[in-house]
């Protein structure tokens, strides 16, 4: 079985059709943008972000990946790290040979982004003016 089967699998007929409307960056990045930021350091997997409708940035990214895997992208997550600041983790996807991200966060400006970098170094860089920590 391969790990998109042991998802399907383990999710209820509501949780399937569910992640069956969404088919595209967009879709997802609207529903993590629908359910509760956790505040929470606890983590889940992305079956518990379906069944919990809550999420941090970490939840929200692999929750993400197993969307997009579904879609057929690479499950790719990327953990962008700081020195006395706090982390974000995004998903990522590729679209005609570009770049971009799906994320959950509490801060509007460390989410979506379109597939428009022609790499991840560029896409990292578009987080770079919102990313601080008040």
């Amino acid at each position: 079985m391969t790990g998109v089967q042991h998802f399907e699998a383990a999710m209820n007929r509501h949780e399937r059709n569910l992640i069956g409307r969404l088919t595209s960056p967009p879709d997802i990045q609207a529903f993590l943008d629908g359910i509760a930021y956790k505040a929470k350091t606890s983590y889940q997997s992305p079956l518990g972000v379906l069944r919990t409708r809550e999420a941090n940035c970490f939840d929200g990214a692999l929750f993400a990946a197993a969307a997009l895997r579904r879609m057929g992208q690479a499950p790719l997550i990327l953990h962008m790290r700081a020195a006395d600041d706090d982390d974000h983790i995004i998903a990522l996807y590729r679209r005609n040979g570009c770049v971009g991200a799906v994320a959950k966060s509490n801060f509007v400006g460390l989410r979506y982004r379109d597939p428009i970098y022609r790499n991840v170094r560029e896409l990292l860089l578009s987080y770079f003016e919102l990313y601080f920590n008040r």
